[in-house]
């Protein structure tokens, strides 16, 4: 399954490759895409467990940048 989630108060260019980076190391992921411009997460993953690498992914890009969430909808 692929969604693309909007992102609030991402910071830098910097931050979302951090992001990227982390929510590639999740089980279950097969490409995640940051777009800092647009502020959107783009989230390509196993679709049984989609919501959980998605609640996963969101506490990833939270813990490294805590004023940035993920719109989970």
């Amino acid at each position: 399954m692929k969604k693309v989630f909007k992102m609030v108060d991402l910071d830098c260019a910097n931050c979302a490759a951090k992001m990227e980076n982390e929510i590639r190391k999740i089980d279950g992921v097969i490409s995640v895409n940051i777009s800092f411009l647009a502020q959107k997460m783009t989230l390509e993953a196993d679709d049984a467990r989609f919501d959980a690498i998605a609640k996963a992914a969101a506490k990833a890009c939270k813990k490294i940048d805590d004023e940035c969430e993920v719109i989970l909808k």
